[in-house]
């Protein structure tokens, strides 16, 4: 029988916190400094740096060469990246590099092993002697006669100037163009001249442009008087220039009329809100009445309630009845009269197939959008950037812009990954996921978003009868879906893989390639049916992770529907705490960056029942902090006769929280760790006791869902992190049926000064425990027994009954 989630009375079961400390020591600093540097080998140093250092001055000189007088830019920036040996520490080395050398830290990429710095006109004699210090290197490599300069200059492998090739990252024929905007701290002051001198020259020549200097970029307009190369060679501002270009699925273009509409919409009081941003949802439809027509939230010249990309079919049509009907409608083939889950406001960003998306208006729309209707809460995001994403790329601007909002705004997008249409002509036409470690194969952005979740598809198409898609079976990647862009072999030392990072989140059905009469089609039994903006063609069969995307999303409002009050982290977290990736057995090799945490068990994402339940925790920690929360198991547990003392329980447990990102570090994009463990039923005290001491380890394997003991050579963070184990009658018995959740937070050590100051105190996060009997006959009794020994709150919505619903 259904029974509601319930949430965990932390204010009152709870013991007191104490400071965190790691019980297995903080990292040898020692030995993890002796790896950064690299013995002294002069000749090879000076080698390395010749290279360098010839082609940076050749670059120098033709960079100010292209400079136009007739500008007449007040002042001139130089941009260097310099790759270190190992990671560079931000935190110990910004303030010594800039006195010793004028170089500001202003961007930290490749998970902290290259720097990009700044040099402005006023600290040019600093800079010369940084030149002059690489000459020395060089000459001391030729000749050994042990010339005195700064050891700094040994951490680095190679550097060199930012150019304009470099910065210009698309092609010059875009309609928007998207340029990243340098975050300077020191010379914040020069930033604001040079802006202003762009600004003076945008609108004298008629240019239309945005700026946001929350996201940090600048968006300009194609037009005739625009010379991007112009812009780029003389205003030293930018970092990055790339396309709006946006791309979706478009279906085959002989697909016939699948039939009429044939269903209707049930009438459903109170309903949550779900925005769809996209191209519109046709009101023509039986959608109409679940359709929250707004035009403010309209970037195109056509209504909200029109959907007229692909000849009419439409795009935003189909994605809104997934997210409002979800995969019971695809399974009845949208037959009979349909239950909603939610209803429908359109936020309309492109209306046309090769549309260009503008970061600053769309994040414009949705903050209307959180502003008009408060209490939306999920989101669905289906318009990727046409661009993958390179190996281990820096976050881009969209996926900071949606993490900054999410964060604020407590609300989670559901973000595809991104469709490569062009994979199974790279494969033969056939199922190979040898592919999917090509680069062309990573994801696009914005589907990097941490605080956000970003959906994959797998081959089921919610048919009836059996698996019909190419790949090895329903749960399995399917050969359009994209993977994360994480490639860990490509990164210098061990200590940067975090294998708790990682994308997608999870998988959901989009369809599949499958064969009929011996052909290769899109468009067959494998593929999934859409519901069509087109009142003559009404349904078509397409796939695409388009629409896993909003049946994810589908999920996630059931959630808030049944439990309205819960944080945006709490129900990321009971989603990827009920997804499971053990049927997939054969693809062992980064897994998780195909499936993620798997494929979702809708059912016990919104549910528990009498033998398996779900406690959601929402709370806050401090930085430094390590929070001791005591759960309860009841004495049935070791007093009946089960039939067997071991693996009598499963506990899977996954924690998940926003964060307010750090938009010029790739190491320290997400600043703050908060990771969790199960102990033994031990106080605070004894938890941060060396362990051998102690031994307050609960279970064999990690201490720690994440650790961050090394601040030499920290790992990037994660905001999501999975726990699963097995509890034995023994267990309780020695722990008197009182195990411990300990919660620890640390701010991440390599961000630049003062950049932590946001994450000192009350970060939230949720953590979502199911419980669950692995009995061959289960008693019935644990979810009712659970519940009386634990201190618990309703979270139900005021009528909910979901007993009377089952």
């Amino acid at each position: 029988m259904k029974k509601p989630h319930v949430l965990l009375n932390t204010r009152i079961q709870k013991n007191d916190s104490v400071k965190m400390k790691y019980n297995y020591g903080f990292g040898d600093d020692k030995k993890d400094k002796e790896e950064n540097e690299k013995p002294d080998d002069y000749v090879r140093i000076g080698q390395n740096l010749q290279r360098s250092y010839t082609k940076f001055n050749a670059d120098r000189a033709q960079r100010t060469a292209r400079r136009s007088v007739y500008l007449e830019v007040p002042l001139h920036v130089d941009f260097i990246r310099i790759n270190f040996f190992g990671q560079f520490a931000v935190h110990d080395y910004f303030g010594r590099w800039y006195q010793e050398f004028g170089l500001e830290a202003v961007e930290v990429t490749n998970f902290g092993t290259s720097v990009l710095f700044a040099v402005t006109d006023n600290n040019i004699d600093k800079f010369n002697a940084f030149l002059t210090a690489v000459d020395s290197v060089i000459r001391n490599g030729q000749d050994h006669q042990g010339r005195k300069y700064p050891k700094l200059i040994h951490y680095i492998q190679d550097f060199e100037l930012l150019t304009s090739e470099d910065i210009i990252k698309t092609d010059v024929t875009a309609d928007v163009f998207i340029l990243k905007i340098a975050d300077l701290m020191v010379h914040n002051r020069e930033l604001e001249t040079l802006i202003q001198s762009l600004e003076d020259y945008l609108n004298t020549q008629g240019i239309a442009y945005i700026k946001n200097k929350e996201i940090g970029i600048i968006e300009i307009y194609n037009t005739e008087a625009f010379n991007l190369e112009d812009i780029i060679d003389n205003f030293d501002i930018f970092l990055q220039v790339t396309s709006g270009r946006a791309t979706i699925i478009r279906p085959n273009a002989f697909n016939a009329p699948d039939r009429d509409y044939g269903f209707e919409i049930a009438a459903v009081d109170n309903l949550p809100l779900v925005g769809v941003i996209d191209s519109g949802v046709d009101d023509r439809t039986p959608l109409a009445p679940l359709i929250v027509l707004d035009e403010d939230l309209n970037l195109t010249t056509t209504s909200v309630r029109e959907d007229n990309v692909d000849r009419g079919r439409g795009h935003g049509t189909a994605v809104a009845a997934l997210v409002a009907l979800g995969g019971e409608a695809v399974s009845r083939e949208y037959r009979g009269i349909l239950a909603p889950h939610c209803r429908l406001l359109p936020i309309k960003i492109i209306d046309s197939d090769n549309a260009a998306i503008s970061i600053s208006r769309t994040l414009e729309l949705l903050t209307i959008a959180k502003q008009k209707y408060p209490q939306i809460k999920i989101f669905t995001l289906t318009i990727n950037f046409h661009q993958s994403k390179k190996f281990n790329e820096h976050y881009s601007s969209y996926a900071y812009a949606l993490d900054k909002f999410s964060f604020e705004n407590d609300c989670l997008i559901f973000i595809s990954t991104g469709n490569n249409s062009d994979a199974i002509f790279r494969t033969n036409e056939a199922y190979d996921t040898a592919y999917f470690a090509e680069e062309e194969a990573n994801l696009c952005s914005p589907a990097e978003s941490l605080n956000n979740v970003t959906v994959g598809a797998c081959s089921d198409s919610l048919g009836v009868g059996g698996h019909i898609g190419i790949a090895n079976g329903p749960e399995y990647p399917t050969i359009y879906s994209r993977t994360g862009h994480y490639q860990h072999e490509l990164l210098k030392g061990r200590a940067k893989v975090n294998k708790t990072l990682f994308k997608p989140d999870l998988v959901m059905a989009g369809g599949d390639y499958c064969y009929e009469r011996g052909w290769l089609t899109d468009i067959g039994e494998g593929s999934m049916l859409l519901l069509s903006a087109d009142p003559t063609e009404s349904f078509y069969r397409l796939f695409g992770t388009s629409f896993a995307t909003p049946l994810a999303a589908n999920v996630a409002v059931q959630i808030q529907k049944h439990y309205p009050n819960v944080s945006a982290s709490s129900i990321k977290a009971l989603m990827l705490n009920h997804c499971s990736d053990k049927t997939i057995d054969d693809l062992i090799r980064d897994k998780q960056m195909l499936v993620g945490h798997g494929c979702l068990h809708t059912e016990r994402a919104i549910y528990s029942d009498s033998d398996m339940i779900n406690f959601i925790v929402e709370d806050t920690i401090d930085n430094g902090d390590l929070k001791v929360i005591p759960l309860n198991f009841p004495k049935y547990l070791v007093t009946d006769d089960l039939k067997k003392r071991n693996r009598i329980l499963g506990v899977t447990a996954t924690i998940s929280y926003q964060f307010l990102p750090i938009r010029e570090s790739q190491l320290g994009y997400c600043p703050v760790l908060i990771a969790f463990g199960f102990f033994k039923n031990h106080e605070g005290a004894g938890i941060v006791i060396k362990e051998k001491d102690n031994k307050s380890k609960l279970k064999s394997g990690p201490l720690w869902s994440q650790n961050s003991r090394f601040k030499q050579k920290p790992n990037p963070f994660s905001n999501t992190q999975k726990l699963s184990f097995v509890v034995n009658v023994d267990e309780l018995l020695d722990e008197r049926g009182i195990f411990k959740i300990g919660v620890h937070c640390f701010t991440h050590p390599q961000l630049r000064p003062g950049e932590d100051t946001a994450y000192q105190k009350d970060n939230r996060f949720s953590i979502a425990i199911a419980i669950e009997e692995t009995l061959k006959k289960p008693t019935g009794k644990l979810y009712d027994e659970m519940l009386a020994i634990n201190e618990i709150e309703n979270i139900l919505s005021a009528d909910q009954d979901l007993e009377a619903e089952a």
